[in-house]
């Protein structure tokens, strides 16, 4: 039980922080130490070294020359390189998806795009980018390419870092709502290279409007 206990509180620690960092509560290029981020989360150093360490491994920490940890920053070329994969990887996912999906599929999709549409109608940046990703990790399920949501899920939330963190400083064009939208009729019509084309479309017009946010906000010689 003790081992249990143990390793939830390891796990916890990982995720609260990791989710400090996709949120930008701490913010990029941000100096943290572990007494600081002790405090902050209300844990021992145990957990919370084994949880800097393995968000040192996934690069949204970086332990500087000098010893110290700062929060990775956040740079056009990472998320071009991000984006990029994604607009090939998920362009693949929507037209399996459009091959796959069963009413039941559609219905949930229909849903998803009520929120989708009723958040960035309202101004409600946060909220449009966490249901636009549910719809995207929903088509990865029903793929059923399980190698692709793998992939797909080692950039998950770097990718998630940089969509909030655009929404923090900015606000997405009109075409984010329509290009969802345009996906998912695809989707409804089997149309599986309309649905492949919708969507490297639409993740390379969010690199677009993500990549003049952060040229403006990152330092010149980044």
């Amino acid at each position: 039980m003790m081992n249990r206990s143990r390793r939830l509180s390891k796990d916890n620690t990982y995720y609260e922080l990791k989710q400090k960092i996709i949120d930008s509560e701490l913010e990029p290029n941000q100096p943290v130490n572990e007494e600081k981020l002790s405090a902050l989360l209300g844990v021992s150093r145990t957990p919370l070294r084994e949880a800097i360490q393995r968000l040192e491994n996934e690069d949204f920490l970086v332990r500087q020359p000098n010893g110290r940890l700062r929060v990775a920053s956040v740079t056009a070329r990472e998320v071009e390189e991000i984006f990029q994969i994604r607009s090939m990887l998920e362009g693949y996912v929507a037209r399996s998806a459009a091959r796959n999906a069963t009413e039941q599929d559609i219905q949930k999709l229909t849903r998803m795009m009520d929120q989708i549409k009723h958040s960035f109608q309202h101004g409600e940046n946060q909220n449009f980018v966490t249901y636009g990703f549910e719809f995207h990790d929903y088509l990865s399920e029903i793929s059923g390419l399980q190698t692709f949501e793998k992939v797909l899920n080692q950039l998950r939330d770097h990718s998630l870092r940089y969509c909030r963190y655009v929404s923090l400083h900015g606000d997405w064009n009109t075409q984010a709502d329509e290009e969802h939208n345009f996906i998912l009729q695809m989707i409804i019509d089997k149309n599986e290279d309309g649905a492949e084309k919708a969507m490297r479309d639409h993740i390379l017009s969010s690199l677009a409007t993500a990549l003049e946010q952060i040229k403006e906000m990152e330092p010149a010689d980044s």
